[in-house]
């Protein structure tokens, strides 16, 4: 077999960098936002239970993007928990992560009480 040059070294990186996670997060969000996109469509399914299963999608991609792709932070996933604990039925970073922002999926009946608890949290 040929030797190939710097193959060593490209190997050692590789996993450093884990790509087989990213390669793994990169995938499974793509088949998440297509399974979104057809909860939407489906005109076979309730608003309660397509409500239900986005939310779900939604927490499987912040976990993914904190387990595999490792692009949250310890302020993220504690603002995200405490949108899900104030009543969110999803909640996931935004942007390129990183950073302080998240989207949350909230029941319009509850989005006041959602609202305080979130504020009341921050202004203790």
């Amino acid at each position: 077999m040929k030797e190939v040059p710097y193959i060593n070294e490209v190997e050692s990186k590789n996993l450093d960098y884990e790509l087989y996670k990213r390669a793994f997060h990169v995938l499974s969000e793509a088949k998440r936002v297509v399974d979104f996109r057809a909860t939407c469509n489906d005109e076979g399914m309730n608003d309660d239970s397509k409500i239900q299963k986005l939310g779900q999608l939604m927490n499987e991609s912040h976990f993914s993007c904190k387990m595999y792709y490792d692009c949250s932070s310890p302020e993220l996933d504690e603002l995200t928990q405490l949108a899900r604990d104030s009543g969110a039925l999803g909640s996931r970073l935004t942007g390129a992560g990183w950073g302080g922002c998240c989207v949350s999926l909230v029941k319009k009946d509850i989005l006041e009480e959602f609202i305080t608890k979130v504020y009341t949290y921050y202004t203790k």
